[in-house]
């Protein structure tokens, strides 16, 4: 299983939910029909700015996006037999830290998120550029 085909069913899920077609996408979005098609079905690799574009214009957050990809690729595996994973979590962060509501976290158990992007948008839709007076970063 590719994440571009589950990320594509995702997408066309998405849109169907919304009751629009490829059409309605095309306009709001500015993306092709045909670039839309191959994306939905699984057939073309679809860019970060695409996506960012896409969750935009269907108002969904990118990261309940790829938890959904996530869980489809997870039934997936399940499906298919595959459960001989190591546990991403304790890889990356040691062991796995189990919040309940009588614990007390300290900031010292938490995962180190240094190296995690800055969350502010990285565009402005085009009806917003024209209202934004830009000024020169003066930085000393």
């Amino acid at each position: 299983m590719l994440i571009r085909e589950q990320l594509g069913g995702v997408m066309r899920d998405i849109r169907t939910s919304k009751t629009m077609t490829l059409g309605d996408v095309q306009r709001g979005a500015r993306i092709s029909v045909a670039h839309l098609s191959e994306l939905e079905r699984g057939r073309t690799e679809p860019s970060s700015e695409i996506i960012r574009t896409l969750a935009d214009f269907y108002n969904v957050s990118q990261a309940d996006i790829y938890l959904e990809v996530g869980a489809r690729m997870s039934a997936s595996d399940q499906l298919n037999g595959r459960f001989e994973f190591q546990d991403l979590t304790s890889l990356l962060y040691g062991t796995p830290i189990d919040i309940g509501f009588d614990q007390d976290v300290s900031l010292d158990s938490m995962p180190d998120f240094n190296n995690v992007m800055p969350s502010a948008p990285d565009h402005l839709p085009d009806e917003l550029v024209a209202d934004v007076d830009v000024k020169s970063d003066a930085r000393t």
